[in-house]
């Protein structure tokens, strides 16, 4: 049923991003063989794979380059993501005034994106930083402050996983595509409709940064400042697309999808992650996140 090879060349042909699901209503529209490339089998491609069906959990860090308590709080969540194994999953999301780039000086870099500012209108952010965890209320709100992060992510670790997941890339550095598979299974009986999110983010993209803690940086201005998990690209739309025809998921069951991405040429693809994640439709509650790197070599 997957018919990969195919789609795969029209996807670079139309430069578009293509997804399909191993559950589909209409059957896919094929193109003639004899109008396939030739020279296929002469692209390298390099590829990794990464299984996770233990609990992981989403942190979207709500930040901005000119928010000046945002680098200690990011150094915090980095490292709490090392000290519990990397089961902390973040994405870096520059929204709302403190990301807006200046004409001139030194916050001329724009780290925003459709998607993020889109996410911190629609969940009424209304201060950097500021966090949500597996989407999930702490105090009667989503809106998470930085305090409250470590307390809600053991929280979070501690509840049964109900979905896993298993991912893929491969990355063909001639065409600096990604092919992105990703195979979601319900662990146990799950009630409603849930949808996938598929991003990409980058680390190590250095550029500057407000500052007022001394303990962590230069201040006022942290000109060398490296920022890690900024969200790049919302690949598969900014609140994703049904796992399912129907949303749903059957204990057991593997849902498939699979997308082709072209990077953008300005970004470093070998500092690039994907970034999976199932949520709830109905509570926004996160069930599942994996992260997985692009091999380029």
């Amino acid at each position: 049923m997957k018919r990969i090879t195919y789609l795969f060349i029209l996807s670079i042909l139309f430069g578009a991003v293509w997804m399909s699901c191993d559950k589909i209503d209409e059957p896919l529209q094929l193109i003639d063989e004899e109008d396939i490339p030739q020279n296929l089998d002469d692209t390298v491609f390099f590829v990794d794979s990464a299984i996770v069906m233990h609990k992981q959990v989403l942190l979207e860090d709500y930040t901005g380059h000119k928010c000046v308590n945002c680098p200690e709080w990011a150094i915090f969540a980095h490292g709490l993501a090392e000290d519990l194994d990397h089961k902390l999953v973040i994405i870096g999301i520059h929204a709302g005034w403190y990301a807006t780039p200046d004409a001139t000086g030194y916050y001329t870099a724009d780290l925003t994106t459709v998607a993020g500012e889109k996410l911190y209108t629609d969940f009424q952010i209304y201060a950097n930083p500021m966090g949500m965890i597996n989407r999930v209320e702490y105090n009667g709100s989503l809106q998470i402050l930085p305090n409250n992060w470590e307390i809600v992510v053991d929280e979070q670790l501690a509840v049964e996983p109900t979905v896993g997941f298993t991912v893929k890339n491969k990355y063909y550095p001639k065409l600096n595509t990604v092919l992105i598979n990703v195979d979601a299974v319900a662990l146990t009986d799950i009630a409603g409709k849930y949808k996938l999110c598929v991003s990409i983010t980058e680390d190590h993209v250095v550029s500057p940064q407000k500052n007022n803690n001394a303990a962590v940086g230069p201040t006022p201005d942290w000109l060398d400042y490296e920022h890690n998990s900024l969200l790049r690209d919302a690949i598969n739309t900014t609140y994703g697309v049904y796992i399912s025809t129907t949303g749903e998921m059957i204990a057991g069951e593997i849902y498939n999808k699979e997308y082709v991405y072209k990077i953008d040429e300005s970004w470093v693809t070998a500092n690039c992650n994907i970034v999976v994640y199932l949520y709830n439709e109905e509570t926004w509650e996160v069930a599942q996140v994996a992260e997985l790197g692009i091999k380029t070599e």
